[in-house]
């Protein structure tokens, strides 16, 4: 799934600045999270900052039972053989999500993970650009 919903205002440039992540245009109207340098497997690449919702958006994150809107984040695409996992993370108060690689990630390699490993029920359920099935949710997996 393409993220064309979103555009970076001057707080997630400022944060983006100097760090590993840029976002870049793929195609007209369409976006993802690239890396800008090598990044090492096991490393974080993005902690999950953002407003916390109750219901999914097309771009936010499910941590738990909360769905976060990360200014970067939500450009994560999804692929069935990502680049990079969501973990959660306690605090204080609740979860805290994580993005870290799942392998090396390349200098311009887009960064993406898979949606059903977190999402319980996507918003806008799509076709996969990987294999062609339906990608709707961890809860309503089609299976192979």
């Amino acid at each position: 799934m393409d993220r064309t919903d979103k555009t970076p205002d001057k707080q997630s440039d400022q944060q983006m600045n100097g760090s590993n992540i840029e976002i870049k245009e793929m195609k007209e109207g369409v976006k993802g999270l690239f890396a800008k340098r090598l990044i090492e497997k096991g490393k974080i690449i993005l902690v999950l900052k953002g407003e916390l919702f109750f219901y999914p958006s097309r771009t936010s994150i499910q941590i738990g039972d909360k769905h976060v809107e990360d200014p970067e984040g939500g450009y994560i695409n999804h692929n069935c053989a990502p680049s990079a996992e969501i973990r959660a993370v306690p605090n204080e108060k609740s979860l805290s999500g994580i993005v870290t690689a799942v392998h090396d990630i390349k200098k311009g390699e887009e960064i993406t993970f898979d949606y059903e490993t977190t999402e319980k029920e996507l918003l806008c359920p799509f076709k996969c650009d990987c294999h062609g099935r339906w990608i709707r949710g961890k809860s309503l997996k089609e299976t192979i």
